[in-house]
């Protein structure tokens, strides 16, 4: 069963200037996603990006960067399954052999655990019914929207001005890592399919690195509380 890391690394970034290469913690942002795919000791390991100047420093901490994304999948509006067209039509043009599972590995996600990746590929390894698995991070889901300067509430509150964590129930955020089947090709808006298994991971994985202001707290934790991230970042698998 060949598996695959993908780190998706665009160029352009409306938030923040060149982000996917932003030096963190000492080195370019989309390293650690790199370093981390090659920890999880996967079969190969892909940058997807328009640039030339990320094609080389993913190359420098240990990705292949065989080709650019075409101008269709590097748009602020392409989604992922634009990429995923690009790359399977890539993969053929350079003959590199169509995986069996993909890891996606975004890359303005620092933290991620090992163990909780490899039991989301275990999960599709031991039951061929699924479709996906993704790592998912507890959330608040007493969420409101604001309508008109009126606040509305996104969920059930039963008429009730306050209601407790406990009774409302457990929710989850995803998008930190998604680990799915790519030998239907599937390019579809449903990519994932709808079996999507689910891997519970710590909260600190789930920081999403999106502007500034995500830059620092990311970067203060980093700095300031390597306690508690030893085992979300391994210091071991970043030797450049």
């Amino acid at each position: 069963m060949k598996i695959y890391a993908i780190i998706p690394a665009r160029s352009g970034s409306v938030g923040v200037k060149n982000k996917n290469i932003r030096p963190i913690g000492g080195q370019p942002l989309m390293s650690y996603s790199i370093q981390f795919a090659k920890a999880l000791g996967v079969d190969r390991v892909f940058c997807s990006t328009d640039s030339e100047e990320y094609a080389t420093i993913a190359k420098q901490y240990g990705a292949e960067v065989p080709f650019l994304r075409s101008d269709f999948a590097a748009s602020s509006t392409a989604m992922e399954q634009d990429i995923l067209v690009d790359l399977y039509q890539k993969f053929e043009e350079h003959n590199i052999p169509q995986p069996d599972i993909l890891v996606w590995l975004r890359p303005t996600f620092v933290f991620r655990s090992l163990a909780d990746v490899q039991k989301c590929i275990d999960q599709l390894k031991n039951d061929s019914l699924l479709s996906a698995s993704r790592t998912v991070c507890e959330s608040e889901g007493r969420l409101y929207k604001v309508e008109n300067d009126i606040l509305v509430p996104s969920f059930d509150d039963n008429g009730k001005s306050m209601m407790r964590r406990q009774d409302f129930g457990d929710r989850y955020k995803v998008f930190s890592t998604d680990v799915f089947r790519s030998d239907k090709k599937n390019t579809t808006d449903d990519f994932l399919g709808r079996k999507v298994g689910a891997v519970v991971t710590n909260k600190l994985c789930g920081l999403d690195i999106d502007d500034e202001f995500d830059f620092q707290i990311v970067e203060n934790v980093l700095k300031y509380n390597s306690a508690i991230i030893n085992e979300y970042i391994d210091a071991s698998y970043f030797g450049n």
